[in-house]
């Protein structure tokens, strides 16, 4: 005789099958819950075996509160000796920092300047205030764009109960440097080019249409190009299908594919030129490790012996200040030094400033044609979306986009002297 007491629980006891809380949709199962199905499946052959498996599946959801999907996939793998095991929990996250794209942080931090401007003081609350109440930007609170502002290189400068918004003192010299730099080469008549990365789903389209994807993953291109005042570059264009699914597509480069493209990239630029681009982990791999403070005491004293520093007993504060005092020597760039190499010079931009990058929009060129254009959401067309959309953007647009950033540069220029000008009218103290 079978004994049937061994047969699993699904429910309560006394609780009929139909009372079984259903397993939300889209939520993990783990381990544990693996075991039941497979548990349930064994003895359900073993008490009827001309049962087939459509049954069997509806059945066990039935009684399980788990999704027909799950409980085939689950007896599947059961069936091929695949061992149990719990799912991966991890989710891609968007952080409060990606859901904020360049655009909106350039318009905040518009916000702030247009204050300035107007010879008004800037506080948090007036820019709440204003950016809440752009219908082209999202809503925020409080906090959040506090906090957004602050990574925008922000400070808060108070004098009694008076407090304005203004940018750090690094950033507006950093800023300064730059675009003195760049008016200075574009007065030598030296060629700059542009780099940058973006990526492009593979659903980019003008309506908005439902695509079949049976991974549940949107698939994406990561898209790599330099260009100037006569266009992309031919030949510089660099494509290639996102694989980490990562929230931010920096991700996708590293600093060895990266150094690789750059590589193939400089025999097609003119010599004498200037390169800029952002300051991105893959664009700023060092030479050497300079010491940090978070290097203990006898790593930065090996460190500073193999410069030739010989230094008395001291504590550790003072180690870095006499690595401070060094570091510019070695404190290098891997791309940097290699286009130096090459008798070209990078310019790098200040942090969050990609609208000095005419770049920018030429990918927003680049994407409204593949937009307009993607009928077929099929990865191999939309690769040859972006090949045509390139080709599209020549000369003539993007002396317009320089000529814009031009425009830009001039106003950041002049917003420097405006703060200084109204923060000692008032007698702020930075």
């Amino acid at each position: 005789m079978r004994n049937t007491t061994d047969a699993p629980s699904t429910s309560n006891a006394g609780s009929p099958l139909s009372s079984v809380k259903k397993n939300p949709c889209g939520k993990f199962i783990g381990r544990r819950q693996k075991e039941i199905i497979i548990n349930l499946y064994k003895y359900k052959i073993a008490e009827e075996r001309s049962i087939n498996v459509k049954e069997m599946v509806k059945l066990l959801s039935k009684e399980t509160g788990i999704g027909q999907k799950t409980i085939q996939t689950t007896i599947s793998d059961y069936k091929n000796a695949k061992p149990i095991q719990s799912p991966n929990r991890k989710k891609v996250r968007l952080t409060f920092k990606d859901k904020v794209d360049d655009f909106e942080r350039n318009a905040i931090r518009k916000k702030v300047h247009d204050f300035w401007f107007g010879r008004q003081v800037p506080t948090l609350d007036k820019i709440l205030i204003s950016v809440n109440s752009d219908p082209t930007l999202n809503t925020y609170e409080r906090t959040n764009l506090n906090n957004l502002l602050r990574d925008l290189n922000f400070t808060h400068c108070k004098r009694g109960r008076n407090s304005a918004l203004i940018e750090r003192d690094d950033i507006v010299l950093w800023r300064t440097n730059y675009i003195q730099d760049i008016r200075k080469y574009r007065q030598e008549g030296r060629t700059i080019y542009y780099l940058d990365e973006t990526w492009t789903n593979i659903g980019e389209c003008m309506k908005k249409i439902s695509v079949d994807n049976p991974t549940g993953k949107a698939k994406r291109l990561i898209i790599v190009h330099i260009g100037s005042e006569e266009g992309f570059v031919n030949g510089g264009l660099l494509v290639f299908e996102s694989k980490k699914g990562s929230a931010n597509y920096h991700d996708e480069m590293n600093g060895d594919s990266f150094f690789d493209w750059i590589k193939g990239v400089i025999p097609l630029l003119k010599d004498n030129s200037i390169i800029v681009m952002d300051n991105a982990p893959h664009h700023s791999v060092k030479v050497e490790r300079c010491p940090t403070t978070s290097w203990n005491k006898a790593e930065i004293e090996s460190w500073l012996e193999q410069k030739g520093e010989e230094q008395k007993p001291l504590n550790k504060v003072a180690l870095m200040d006499i690595v401070n005092q060094i570091k510019p020597q070695f404190d290098k760039y891997v791309i940097d030094e290699y286009i130096k190499s090459k008798n070209m010079v990078v310019l790098r931009l200040p942090p969050h400033h990609s609208e000095l990058n005419p770049i920018e929009l030429a990918w927003l060129s680049v994407k409204n044609y593949i937009k307009m254009n993607n009928s077929t959401f099929k990865l191999s067309d939309v690769k040859k979306l972006v090949i045509e959309a390139v080709n599209a953007c020549g000369p003539e647009k993007w002396k317009k986009f320089v000529s814009h950033v031009i425009d830009e540069e001039k106003r950041f220029w002049d917003i420097d002297f405006v703060v200084e000008e109204v923060m000692e009218n008032l007698n702020f103290v930075s």
